[in-house]
């Protein structure tokens, strides 16, 4: 389908779609006061839906024992991801959380290590120097007298952060997956499929849970009720689902070009973009140093991911 465009654009078109998705969900469970189950699942099924005519369009030569398979373990890995990915944003500013998904390499070359026996060179060692440090950074408070710890510490004594955490090791590990997947079916139908998954498991979750109170923490106008907000969070959703699936599709395509390493290296932009974008456009504190975090967390993972390459 993009078969003419080189990966690395299309890897870059990730970054930007992942990054419009954050702004737009950070939105919605932030006013909505909808749980993250609720808005995760409409967003992902909304994105597979929006696929569906494009797959009619062109219909795929899928080989369904192998594409099953990879949707089976791809889709329990991703929907976990996904709720934990919401749950931090929901939670914490993004340029807080968004810079811990540059730790994802981190799980990659660890379970290399561990299982594999696979002893990492220079540039994996520079590069998880550079996470280090950058979370390290991420992690001080505004004043070393606070009660919440300081560095690695204070990240993990905020449930956001955990979250965020948790998201970079499913992604770390399950990156592989998604190849197979696009392997077995094309781009579309892995992304439909992947995204329908991921939308329904978490919708059918979001039924059994209580309404929750809103998270905004800005009061909303007078006047403006719930049919007032309504419109603002369907655009939300909307775009937050269209950038998801444009996305997810120019990543699966760019993955079909090249290593997943190298895709991982560049999409990871999106979280330096998010970050600035939290600080510049939505007024996040301590944006200097969080950007400077970010940075540095990003030529970490680029830097392990290179040396994972040889």
């Amino acid at each position: 389908m993009l078969t003419g465009v080189p990966w690395l654009w299309l890897t870059l078109g990730t970054a930007l779609g992942e990054t419009v998705r954050d702004l737009c969900l950070r939105t919605v469970l932030r006013r909505s006061g909808w749980s993250t189950l609720r808005v995760i699942g409409i967003s992902s099924g909304l994105a597979g839906l929006l696929l569906l005519p494009l797959l009619l369009s062109r219909p795929p030569v899928v080989n369904l024992p192998a594409f099953a398979a990879a949707l089976l373990l791809g889709g329990s890995l991703n929907a976990l991801a996904f709720w934990c990915y919401g749950r931090a944003i929901a939670l914490e500013d993004l340029s807080l959380v968004l810079p811990l998904i540059n730790l994802s390499p981190l799980a990659l070359l660890l379970a290399g290590w561990w299982v594999l026996g696979e002893r990492p060179g220079p540039l994996a060692v520079l590069g998880v120097a550079l996470l280090v440090l950058g979370a390290l950074l991420l992690g001080q408070p505004r004043s070393r007298t606070g009660a919440e710890g300081w560095g690695l510490a204070r990240l993990w004594s905020s449930p956001g952060c955990r979250a965020m955490l948790l998201v970079a090791l499913l992604w770390g590990i399950g990156a592989s997956v998604d190849k197979l997947g696009v392997r077995a079916g094309g781009s579309v139908a892995w992304v439909l499929a992947l995204q329908l998954s991921i939308g329904s498991s978490l919708l059918a979750l979001s039924l059994r849970e209580p309404r929750r109170p809103s998270r905004s923490r800005r009061p909303k106008p007078a006047g403006a009720g719930p049919l007032a907000v309504a419109p603002v969070m369907v655009v939300a959703l909307v775009l937050a689902a269209l950038a998801l699936a444009a996305g997810t599709v120019l990543q699966m395509e760019a993955i079909r070009q090249t290593a997943v390493v190298h895709v991982i290296a560049i999409k990871r932009l999106s979280t330096l973009l998010g970050s600035g974008a939290g600080v510049l456009a939505l007024g996040e504190a301590d944006g200097l140093r969080r950007l400077t975090a970010a940075g540095l967390m990003l030529l970490g993972a680029a830097t392990v991911l290179r040396g994972a390459m040889g």
